[in-house]
């Protein structure tokens, strides 16, 4: 069982982008309470998630220097992350992270400041000291973490699709996440054998701790989904 962490206070209205120092001038939301939103796959795409679950895709990504393949283990990496231009590296900690992807970063976050510019989002506050965990999920990512409050084991993405966690050694372990982009959520599925797949939705610009958010069948959906749709 693993251990929870102290709570990080909320401290921002749902929809506030905040700015942060750390990568690249990026920017994240603060944790929210707003419930996410339930539902379950439509039949296609429950027929298509059960061939997915059948199926495996290795993943290989950098990690000091050698290539690994993330669906056997990470070999003592902390954050796993695919880049704009689909690669996948790993790091020891954030600050390794942010030193390496700041290109990466910049574009991410540039990118989401022009769809923020669009929707007329203005990304004004400054990011108070309860928020910081959260913030290591640059603006423009997604990011999954293994443990409460932003903290273990990190995934972030940046490029929209499928991803099916069990291919990243994440299936069943995500605790926590941040969708840190001023448009477009993210879906969590959770595949079950013989019924339908449940469903969670998070919105744009919000965080949130799994083991919050109720699932359909009992408990929470901490250590619950099996892939996400960004």
């Amino acid at each position: 069982m693993r251990s929870l962490r102290v709570a990080i206070a909320t401290g921002a209205a749902l929809g506030a982008i905040i700015i942060t120092a750390p990568a690249a001038n990026a920017t994240t939301p603060a944790p929210t309470t707003v419930a996410p939103s339930a539902g379950v796959l439509s039949p296609a795409a429950d027929e298509q998630a059960r061939k997915d679950a059948q199926t495996s895709k290795p993943i290989f990504a950098t990690y000091k220097g050698k290539r690994i393949n993330l669906t056997e283990g990470w070999q003592g990496a902390q954050i796993c992350v695919e880049t704009l231009n689909l690669e996948v590296k790993c790091f020891d900690n954030q600050a390794e992270a942010d030193a390496s992807l700041v290109k990466d970063n910049a574009a991410v976050a540039k990118k989401a400041t022009e769809e923020a510019r669009k929707l007329g989002v203005k990304a004004a506050q400054e990011a108070p000291a309860s928020v910081r965990a959260a913030s290591d999920c640059g603006y423009g990512w997604v990011c999954v973490w293994q443990d409460i409050n932003y903290t273990g084991r990190k995934l972030q993405w940046s490029a929209s699709g499928h991803k099916k966690f069990a291919d990243w050694d994440f299936r069943d372990k995500a605790t926590s996440i941040c969708v840190a982009r001023p448009t477009y959520g993210a879906t969590l599925i959770d595949y079950r054998d013989f019924m339908v797949d449940p469903t969670m939705s998070i919105g744009a610009t919000n965080c949130h701790n799994l083991t919050n958010i109720s699932y359909v069948h009992g408990g929470t959906w901490n250590d619950k989904a099996d892939a996400m749709d960004m």
